[in-house]
């Protein structure tokens, strides 16, 4: 229940971390090794947000199976 709550909250905050990161990738486009940095750290967050949305997804299935039962 706690998780389903705050799920959506999760999500946003890594879609806002990943277009900071890609803000950070053009301003830093020339300095290879700071580059490098962001794009793993950008690969992890779009790794983290995918597993979110795949939960998320999961959720909200169990969720309408729970109110279809309710009904």
């Amino acid at each position: 229940q706690r998780e389903y709550e705050t799920i959506d909250d999760d999500i946003a905050v890594l879609e806002e971390k990943i277009e900071k990161l890609n803000d950070d990738m053009v301003k830093n486009a020339t300095n290879s090794g700071k580059l490098a940095e962001i794009m793993r750290e950008k690969e992890a967050a779009e790794a983290q947000l995918e597993e979110k949305m795949d939960r998320w997804t999961y959720l909200e299935e169990l969720a309408a199976k729970i109110l279809q039962q309710n009904a």
